[in-house]
This record gives C-alpha cells, sequence and structure tokens, in this order.
C-alpha cells in the first residue's frame, strides 16, 4: 500500500495550522450535530473542507471554516472571491448548498450563515464581505483554541477601538 506523502513545509506555515484548528472545530460541531464528513486528503490548498451528508434529511452540504478576524474598521467579514465563485458553483451545477463557519479569535467565537441567506455581499478588491448581523452565533472559543489561533495569527490590525459584535454570547 502506497503511503500519503505529506508536506511539512505547507503544514508548518501559520495560517495553515491556523486554519487546521478551525476545521478541527468545525468538524467536532458537525459529528456532535450528526454529520458524517468526507474530507480532502490531498496535501496543499483545497477549494472545500467538507462534504457533509446529515442522517436526518439525507442531506449533503459543504462546510467550510475560515479561520480569521473579522474586519477591524466595520462589523463585516468576508474572504476572497475566488473561493466564494466555487461555492456559487456547486450550488448553481450540483444544487449543494454551503455553510460557511468563521473562527474568528477577535470575536472569540464561531459564527457563520449559508452562503445563499448571505446575498451578494459587497466586494472590496478581491474580497466579499457581509456584515456581521447576517451571521448566527455557534459557540465561544475555549482558552486552548484562542490560544493556539492567536498564536498564528500572521495579520495585526489594530482593534483597539473595535467593538465586539457578538460579546453579549460571549462567556469570559
Amino acid at each position: 500500500m502506497e503511503q500519503k506523502q505529506t508536506n511539512s513545509d505547507w503544514e508548518n506555515r501559520k495560517e495553515v495550522k491556523k486554519g487546521n484548528i478551525g476545521e478541527d472545530i468545525v468538524m467536532d460541531y458537525l459529528h456532535s450535530n450528526g454529520f458524517v464528513l468526507y474530507k480532502p486528503i490531498t496535501d496543499g490548498s483545497h477549494k472545500i473542507d467538507y462534504f457533509c451528508h446529515s442522517g436526518k434529511d439525507k442531506q449533503v452540504i459543504c462546510a467550510e471554516a475560515k479561520t480569521k478576524r473579522r474586519m477591524a474598521l466595520r462589523p463585516a467579514t468576508g474572504f476572497n472571491i475566488d473561493s466564494y465563485n466555487h461555492y456559487i458553483e456547486m450550488k448553481s451545477k450540483h444544487n449543494i448548498n454551503t455553510f460557511i463557519f468563521f473562527i474568528d479569535d477577535f470575536e472569540k467565537c464561531v459564527y457563520g450563515q449559508w452562503l445563499h441567506l448571505l446575498g451578494d455581499g459587497i466586494k472590496i478588491k478581491e474580497v466579499i464581505v457581509w456584515p456581521l448581523e447576517k451571521m448566527k452565533w455557534i459557540r465561544s472559543l475555549n482558552n486552548i483554541e484562542l490560544k493556539i489561533i492567536s498564536e498564528n495569527t500572521t495579520v495585526r490590525y489594530n482593534y483597539s477601538k473595535t467593538v465586539k459584535y457578538f460579546s453579549e454570547f460571549n462567556i469570559s
């Protein structure tokens, strides 16, 4: 049997480590809610984190984990337009809905929404964003999760004047 190759350079990148903890958080959430998950085994970047099958309604969905802080200057979050176009294609060609999970160490929680419920969003350069008011709070992040995510955050913006949107949900 051929052994799977691992790309240690890829796995050692800070943003990959941060993304992996986010994917693990989403995986645990989906498992605890009765989903069977299918994930890429190919090393490197991938377009979909999980295909999920619900035992209840026999539906297949895509689940995508975005481990990143919300925007510092506005109550909004988003991601790369290329990824957005891929998720839209999954819906139009295969009738598969995508749920986007945001794992946010500034907000200290996981929040998200079905892509088709978010609407068109606002395009800013190569990114598409939506207001946080369109998101559903899912759960708080624990101290271990926050520590790992924060240690692997490479982009630093000044959040000193940013008001937490989901503060009423988080128990600190």
